[in-house]
């Protein structure tokens, strides 16, 4: 049952960054919520306000680049005995039928609550995390092209 929790989750994830939906977004977190990249470069959002700023940056990186899906296969599960559920997928970010950049993998962590299951860590590529901050452009894309290569 977990896996399927993870995909309601996923498709509610990604439902709430295409609609800009930061309600939809945050009954998804708990905080406070961890992001990483494997080598270890973290921060950790650990307010309403830092996770409200975050989900601000990704969502206008996404309408920007004409995102319209994230797809999220599961590539490993495990439940462990103090009840986290941990995955790893291959994240596809796609602008109708096309990527948007190469698939990479993302590593989620969740933990039961009253509520349900919740995220409260995120491990993501450099590149994915620093292009959801607005730091970096896709590859091949200049820093002021839009996504309609204006």
């Amino acid at each position: 049952m977990p896996i399927r929790a993870f995909d309601q989750i996923a498709d509610a994830l990604t439902a709430a960054l295409i609609a800009g939906d930061f309600a939809a977004y945050r009954s998804l977190m708990d905080l406070p919520l961890k992001i990483s990249t494997p080598s270890g470069q973290s921060y950790l959002l650990q307010s309403e306000d830092a996770l409200q700023q975050d989900f601000d940056a990704y969502v206008s990186v996404i309408s920007a680049n004409g995102v319209t899906d994230i797809y999220r296969q599961i590539l490993g599960f495990d439940l462990s005995q103090t009840g986290e559920m941990q995955l790893r997928c291959l994240t596809h970010i796609m602008a109708k039928a096309r990527r948007l950049i190469a698939p990479f993998e993302t590593h989620f962590h969740l933990h039961q609550t009253k509520d349900g299951w919740r995220i409260n860590f995120i491990e993501s590529s450099e590149d994915h995390i620093k292009w959801t901050l607005g730091q970096t452009p896709l590859a091949g894309q200049s820093p002021t092209e839009s996504k309609d290569g204006a």
